[in-house]
């Protein structure tokens, strides 16, 4: 499906960029430099997962090689996570590398404005856009058949589900990155481009000006800075323990009630859903995030 829609796109404006996300070494295996036109290097949720200077390096070198594009990928961050981000980044403006930075925490936001102000182009990263990510959304606005529901008082009872109001249906697609004075306050902070789910219920953009990218298969549903994969030492004496747990394996979880199937990985919770060919022709996207893996 991925595949047929970027063509779609291609043939509609001819400005379609295909990209993939890597978000370690090992990973550099999916990389295919003939498929893709840029790379996205680094994590979206986990600072203990934000690579090194010198893995950031060595993509990089590969990236050029390839005449592909590059955009570093940051997690939301304590103290820690941005000093290793700020490493990063010093390196960078050292060495004039021209390159996308995608932001999902509004403290890397301020690094960026205020030790690399105008530096780097910046994107307003998944978690800080703040889409309506619930799976079963689309039921919810779809019209169901009546459902007989046992009471406590051991009756039966039919319940009846109203399909929204046209305002809430709307809502559900937006965020608020769609109100203009929104736009124009982050625009005061170097955003040029936002990074979105491609939402079962399906995505509304009308009024957003900004440059737009779609990931693919993977919607990211919730964020915690509690790991359910931490190691035993965390859980029982509550200190920072990481050994990359989530590296080595996921869960996934399954819900009568869900529409869709629940991939954990980490701190963090993903569904899958395809690209729609006419969504995302209609809402101007002009770039395709591949993620091979469940990302971190």
């Amino acid at each position: 499906m991925a595949v047929i829609i970027l063509r779609y796109l291609e043939a509609e404006n001819g400005k379609v960029e295909k990209a993939i996300h890597i978000t370690n070494i090992a990973n550099l295996r999916y990389l295919q430099t003939k498929k893709y036109q840029r790379v996205y290097w680094g994590v979206e949720f986990c600072q203990n997962l934000i690579p090194s200077l010198e893995d950031t390096q060595k993509a990089l070198e590969l990236t050029r090689r390839a005449g592909m594009g590059f955009t570093l990928v940051c997690p939301f961050v304590t103290e820690s996570g941005i000093k290793r981000l700020d490493r990063i980044l010093a390196w960078l403006k050292r060495e004039r590398v021209c390159c996308e930075v995608v932001v999902n925490d509004w403290g890397v936001l301020e690094l960026l404005n205020t030790d690399y102000k105008k530096r780097f182009e910046i994107a307003l990263g998944r978690l800080l856009v703040r889409q309506q990510r619930d799976p079963a959304m689309k039921r919810v606005l779809e019209k169901q058949p009546p459902i007989g529901v046992k009471g406590k008082d051991g009756k039966i009872h039919i319940v009846v589900h109203r399909v929204p109001a046209e305002k809430y249906q709307i809502g559900v697609k937006s965020s608020y990155i769609n109100s203009r004075a929104n736009q124009r306050i982050l625009s005061e902070f170097g955003i040029e481009r936002v990074e979105l789910n491609n939402l079962v219920q399906g995505v509304d953009l009308n009024g957003l000006k900004w440059k737009k990218s779609l990931y693919t298969p993977y919607v990211h549903i919730s964020t915690t800075r509690f790991c359910p994969m931490d190691s035993k030492e965390q859980r029982t004496y509550r200190i920072n323990v990481c050994k990359k747990e989530c590296q080595k394996y996921y869960d996934i979880l399954r819900n009568r009630a869900l529409p869709k199937i629940i991939y954990k990985r980490g701190n963090t919770t993903f569904y899958k859903n395809s690209v729609n060919n006419r969504m995302a022709l209609k809402a101007g996207i002009d770039r395709i995030v591949f993620q091979p893996e469940i990302p971190f």
